[in-house]
């Protein structure tokens, strides 16, 4: 996801907030002093600000006016607007596409699914965060629409974002939204429409719902534990 060169030490600091991001130590709203980070990664104020200019261009903080940073918040709206959006764009795409794919195209979308599956059994989460992506742009790109592409990939990023943020990727058993992807394939495997913005609609409607279960927890968003909270949120 970083852009900057590798084996740098603006680069190693981007790793380093990223990983804690996505292992939960690291929650939403909370504050990154440059300070801190100097020390804990024994660098000097130039890589950090590197690193956490990369950061907010690639959404995961976000800097403020006084020169403070945090970790990027999602609220329910943003939420709920950015799964709607792909809904759009899938649907779309879906109308002109549906009747097009063949077996090479639905066992490419298989692939993507059994990806995201063996990524999680294994915890190679950058690996899932590239299967769901892959997925979800695979279906778009179907309709060759350099605009509907570009479109959607900003959808589809921001959407990894709230996943690396709120994902209870390493401390839930099992996918709960994978089942929902394959009646996507399936609905795309029998040309109907309708059955595949169902199941996306369903899997949407469990990632908000995961959401407004984890504020009531009333601990920091995306830290629920797995006895208090069971429902995964994923792609």
């Amino acid at each position: 996801m970083v852009n900057l060169r590798e084996k740098t030490a603006a680069a190693a600091v981007y790793e380093y907030v990223y990983g804690e991001i996505t292992h939960r130590r690291l929650c939403p709203g909370q504050l990154l002093t440059e300070s801190y980070l100097c020390a804990c990664m024994n660098v000097g104020r130039s890589p950090v600000r590197l690193a956490l200019q990369q950061l907010a261009k690639d959404g995961f903080v976000e800097l403020r006016a006084n020169r403070s940073t945090i970790v990027t918040c999602f609220t329910q709206k943003q939420l709920q607007q950015l799964y709607s959006l792909r809904e759009v764009f899938l649907e779309y795409a879906l109308r002109q596409t549906i009747h097009l794919y063949e077996k090479e195209d639905i066992a490419m979308l298989t692939a993507f699914l059994s990806d995201m599956e063996r990524a999680f059994q294994f915890r190679a989460f950058d690996d899932y965060i590239r299967a769901v992506t892959g997925f979800y742009s695979a279906i778009i790109e179907k309709a060759d629409n350099p605009y509907l592409t570009e479109s959607a990939a900003m959808v589809i990023n921001r959407i990894n974002v709230y996943i690396c943020l709120y994902d209870n990727f390493y401390s839930v058993k099992r996918l709960k939204t994978l089942s929902m992807q394959n009646r996507m394939v399936q609905g795309i495997r029998d040309g109907k429409l309708g059955a595949v913005m169902r199941a996306h609609q369903k899997l949407s409607n469990q990632v908000v719902a995961a959401y407004d279960q984890m504020v009531r927890c009333n601990l920091p968003v995306g830290h629920c534990n797995e006895k208090q909270i069971e429902t995964k949120i994923s792609g």
